[in-house]
């Protein structure tokens, strides 16, 4: 136990850690600050309910107004809508939206029916128990989600970089790994205490970005909406999982945290097997940041981009296990792509303390 609280108090006496996180969620606002107007919620509240095709009809003809008001704008001089005009846009968008998911999974269903195997049955069903008819006001249940699935990933990941690349070299160049070699499984010890001690990093790193993402999008945009279905987020208007925004919250956080903690304990054992702190954060920083670059600027076969799908960075990102149906077929039976996220986390965190641990072993047995 005195051995883990002391690799915790080395790894948060860096005053780069909390220079990294402070610089990481300033420029994560990007400067901007909106404060949305109680009138701007009340439009909203005005069309909150289920959508029926006469609200959609009212609303289309409306925006068609606000349209014609644009299209009737002299040429020669500029034209801007009002705020209230603003916001009245971005409500009858949302009514069409929300109507546009309900029509798009009954189409769905309907397509699935001409198809025969298993994955076409469990789409079909989950598509089934979806319920999307309902309408809210959801802008700051929509900025919490956006936050964890983009600037996170950048916060967490350099921190993690920044915090736990020189977890080993330490050692080196301090004296004390001569020390634990002479003891009877010292290094083994160490390792345990270095890989728990990353793994509370991990989750403190997590938590206090999430709570500000909660703080600063809440006070912005207020708490309503958390009951809207996560189709109703642009991101997700295919997606067949019957979450709230709420509920896709919890579960976008957790696996955000396991993909976090497997990525974690690789940079431990990184750091173990290199002498020197640079060629540790290179490396780990390649193997977080490489699938990312290849999926995003290389034209893939579906096959191998799905392949980078199970990747600490698109885990901890979320959205690509969830934005649409996606199932790996194990002997005629669908996995879907969370499921298989999971398994390839716990995975990988296995397999990194595995090796560490054989590796320490054998400096052990060296000595």
């Amino acid at each position: 136990m005195e051995l883990f609280k002391f690799e915790l108090y080395k790894i948060f006496k860096q005053k780069t850690v909390y220079i990294t996180f402070f610089l990481a969620i300033l420029f994560s606002t990007g400067f901007t600050f909106q404060l949305t107007e109680q009138w701007e919620k009340d439009l909203y509240k005005e069309w909150e309910g289920p959508i029926t095709a006469e609200e959609v009809k009212l609303a289309e003809e409306k925006n068609a107004v606000l349209m014609k008001k644009l299209e009737d704008a002299p040429d020669d001089e500029p034209f801007f809508f009002s705020d209230r005009e603003n916001a009245e846009m971005s409500v009858y968008e949302g009514v069409a939206w929300a109507w546009g998911v309900e029509r798009n999974a009954t189409a769905k269903i309907n397509e699935l029916e001409q198809e025969t195997g298993s994955a076409a049955e469990l789409e079909k069903s989950m598509l089934g128990q979806l319920d999307t008819s309902y309408f809210y006001y959801n802008v700051g249940p929509g900025k919490v989600i956006d936050f964890a699935s983009v600037f996170s990933i950048f916060i967490t990941g350099a921190m993690l970089l920044i915090g736990l690349s020189a977890i080993y070299t330490q050692e080196y160049s301090s004296g004390v790994e001569n020390y634990l070699l002479s003891a009877k499984k010292g290094r083994k010890q160490l390792f345990w205490a270095k890989v728990g001690a990353a793994s509370v990093y991990t989750v403190v790193i997590v938590l206090a970005w999430e709570l500000f993402n909660l703080a600063w999008n809440t006070v912005q945009f207020g708490t309503e909406g958390w009951g809207s279905p996560i189709q109703h987020y642009f991101k997700y208007y295919f997606s067949p999982y019957d979450f709230t925004m709420l509920e896709y919250h919890i579960v976008q956080m957790a696996f955000h945290l396991l993909g976090a903690l497997s990525f974690a304990v690789v940079i431990v054992l990184v750091s173990s097997l290199s002498k020197n702190v640079l060629i540790s954060f290179v490396i780990c920083s390649a193997l977080f940041s490489m699938p990312f670059l290849v999926v995003e600027m290389m034209q893939l076969p579906e096959w191998l981009e799905n392949l980078f799908t199970f990747t600490p960075i698109f885990t901890m990102n979320v959205e690509r296990l969830f934005d649409f149906f996606k199932a790996v077929n194990l002997f005629g039976t669908p996995i879907l792509f969370p499921f298989v996220a999971v398994v390839v986390m716990v995975g990988l965190m296995v397999v990194a303390v595995g090796v560490g641990l054989r590796y320490m072993k054998g400096k052990e047995l060296s000595v």
